[in-house]
């Protein structure tokens, strides 16, 4: 049977296989470890010419690295890190150009009070993922579940191998048109479509 224990700095062990706490630094020894936390010391996050790595610098401070960081009054237990931001000294990031409004996604599937999604023109990716145009909270949406396209006047859609596919009017789509009160299926959430036109 096992015999936990608790060392001082918190971290829960069993006894009968170990005699003090193994996941304390402190209880480590020997040239292997004091030659891992030299190194570490050493250890920088990039070239000053890699461009790769050029937005965060992390510089170490010097301090024993044997200690499990536990805080101790006003001072924080990682003092012994420091981020530096060189972002704000970069070019500000280009904002997106304004597009123009086409029509909406409407749908009562998530919220009795209603929820209503902004389609523009050009690509409209539709899905769970946050980097998508249109994001639903639902667990049945892909990450990427499908695209509405306005183009030349027209509303094109196109599934993007979603798992639970496309639907308009009650058919299954991997490409399609969308019309004036279409309605659109993705996952479980059912959508009512509306254009300005």
């Amino acid at each position: 049977m096992a015999n936990f224990k608790t060392c001082p700095n918190g971290h829960n062990y069993d006894a009968n296989v170990h005699s003090s706490c193994p996941f304390c630094p402190a209880n480590t020894a020997g040239n292997d470890y004091e030659k891992t936390v030299t190194d570490f010391k050493k250890t920088q996050l990039f070239e000053g010419n890699n461009q790769q790595f050029g937005k965060t610098m992390i510089n170490e401070e010097t301090v024993d690295f044997k200690t499990t960081p536990v805080s101790s009054g006003n001072q924080h237990p990682f003092k012994r890190t420091t981020i530096v931001d060189t972002a704000s000294s970069a070019a500000p990031l280009q904002q997106n150009e304004k597009r123009k409004l086409v029509g909406w996604l409407a749908t009562f599937s998530n919220d009795e009070y209603g929820q209503d999604y902004k389609l523009y023109v050009g690509k409209n990716k539709i899905g769970s993922g946050a980097d998508c145009d249109v994001v639903i909270n639902d667990s049945s949406i892909s990450g990427e579940h499908t695209t509405i396209l306005f183009r030349d006047n027209e509303f094109l859609i196109k599934d993007n191998f979603s798992t639970n596919g496309t639907k308009i009017n009650g058919i299954s789509v991997d490409e399609g048109k969308l019309k004036e009160g279409d309605e659109l299926k993705l996952g479980n959430t059912a959508f009512k479509f509306k254009t300005v036109f």
